[in-house]
């Protein structure tokens, strides 16, 4: 008996060796799905159980990269929509606070790849701190740009007397 973490981060089972045997045949299960055996305290990926190499071995040839759906997510289950960010991230950066808009582009980036290879709570939590950079940015940028406007209306940082206006 053996339970899983699904793809969605939901631990499932337990659930038998044919049970799982089926699940990977249908694309349910993959190498990278983390198994706990009944019995056992640690996690492992499912490819370091010899048990189920010839399972694994049957789904991994091309027909598996033609699939709809990331590793791990059943068939027939939609993609999560998780937002990237990038867009956001990119125009906070150039018109914001470059220092803080750099992580915001890279965790933006991240989404995309790990939706492709299937680590649904990976891809939310990159969102997550994208969305969180990506705020910070702006907040900063903002409170920079109304200082910035403060000194200039004031007459400069040296607070010169005389003002053209």
């Amino acid at each position: 008996m053996y339970k899983i973490i699904g793809a969605d981060g939901k631990e499932y089972g337990p659930v038998a060796t044919e049970q799982l045997r089926q699940w990977i045949a249908d694309r349910r299960a993959n190498a990278q799905t983390m198994v706990q055996a009944e019995g056992t305290q640690g996690w492992q990926p499912l490819s370091s159980i010899v048990e189920f190499a010839d399972a694994l071995s049957k789904v991994s040839s091309p027909a598996l990269a033609s699939s709809s759906n990331p590793p791990g997510l059943p068939p027939g289950t939609a993609t999560p929509e998780i937002p990237t960010y990038l867009w956001q991230s990119i125009v906070v950066t150039i018109c914001c606070c470059p220092p803080f808009g750099i992580p915001a582009i890279v965790y933006s980036a991240q989404v995309s790849s790990k939706l492709a290879a299937g680590d649904i709570p990976g891809a939310q939590a990159a969102s997550n701190k994208a969305k969180m950079w990506f705020w910070i940015s702006f907040a900063v940028g903002a409170l920079l740009n109304i200082i910035s406007m403060i000194v200039f209306m004031s007459g400069g940082l040296l607070g010169t007397k005389s003002r053209p206006w």
